[in-house]
């Protein structure tokens, strides 16, 4: 018989809620390591905070390398990696231009173009130094900042997970604003159902789902934060190569993996592509699957994820790639 999650608590990191269903094992000793491991995370890798080891190398940009974490290491190694997947649509060095347009905030603008070209010339995956044996990080041009938005919060619920394995714990469900990670199975012995968020109505409106077990469903979508200046709508995806919010036949793309840590980077990269690149390139990829969705209710499917998709929304239709 189903039981009810045994302890669940939500705490606000990394800009987002995040929450935390444990069932059967887990104790309050356990959710409390949890919590410090999402607080030290962020610590480490929010660019927000001004002593974080991430504002410490923006800070050092163009003048010293900073010795940072096992994990900051890691989480960049990774986000230079998806750059390189991506040729430089999706890039970790965007902070600059994420800070100029202020998406998220009250300062939000449409940048001047002078300034807009002048922050996209410290743009450039290429020109972050990384010293393994040193476990250092420089940026090789003063101004270039780094922004871990796009793949941190993804690290974190995988970080989570390990500390799920670490002490025994056989189900349960995270939730970092978004990113889902579904661990284990449910009590009943059957695979979690995962809603994907329906991009044209309030939250928690959704129009299928998947079924899924140990996988991670990551949603990127022009709904989450935008703003809106002289009838246009801006919102916070960036073409890292462009500057300037991707425009694209998607309003959101689902990515389902194994890693969070990969999906997270993935849902970016693939809202930066064409519904026909984006399919391609998920198909190259083992063990990644994703779901676009359109501005007409269009929703495209990569082939392994026509077998765990339910749609339960008769306004959207599936098409065939």
């Amino acid at each position: 018989m189903f039981r009810e999650c045994r302890l669940s608590q939500t705490t606000f990191a990394l800009g987002t809620v995040i929450n935390i269903n444990l069932y059967d094992e887990g104790s309050q000793e356990l959710m409390t390591e949890l919590i410090e491991k999402i607080s030290n995370i962020e610590k480490a890798m929010s660019k927000n905070l001004k002593d974080s080891e991430i504002s410490q190398i923006n800070r050092q940009a163009g003048i010293a390398p900073v010795k940072v974490s096992e994990e900051t290491y890691f989480v960049l190694e990774r986000a230079i990696e998806f750059a390189e997947l991506s040729d430089g649509k999706f890039d970790p060095t965007i902070g600059p231009i994420i800070d100029l347009w202020g998406i998220g905030t009250e300062a939000a603008k449409v940048p001047d173009a002078k300034e807009l070209s002048k922050r996209l010339s410290k743009v450039d995956y290429k020109k972050v130094q990384l010293n393994k044996e040193e476990q250092t990080i420089y940026l090789e041009l003063e101004g270039m900042a780094l922004d871990l938005g796009g793949i941190a919060k993804g690290y974190t619920a995988d970080a989570l997970v390990q500390l799920l394995q670490a002490n025994q714990v056989n189900k349960a469900m995270l939730n970092l604003g978004g990113n889902v990670f579904a661990y284990g199975e449910k009590n009943n012995g059957k695979p979690w159902k995962i809603a994907i968020q329906n991009s044209f109505d309030q939250r928690n409106n959704y129009f299928g789902y998947v079924e899924v077990v140990n996988k991670t469903v990551v949603t990127s979508g022009s709904y989450e934060r935008y703003f809106e200046e002289e009838g246009h709508v801006y919102h916070h995806i960036f073409d890292a190569t462009t500057g300037v919010p991707v425009q694209t036949e998607a309003v959101s793309v689902s990515v389902i993996a194994d890693s969070s840590t990969d999906a997270d980077a993935l849902s970016t990269i693939l809202f930066t592509l064409s519904i026909k690149e984006g399919i391609a390139l998920v198909e190259n990829l083992e063990g990644i699957e994703c779901i676009y969705v359109t501005a007409d209710k269009e929703i495209y499917l990569s082939s392994g994820v026509k077998e765990i998709f339910t749609l339960t929304d008769e306004r959207y239709v599936i098409k065939h790639n």
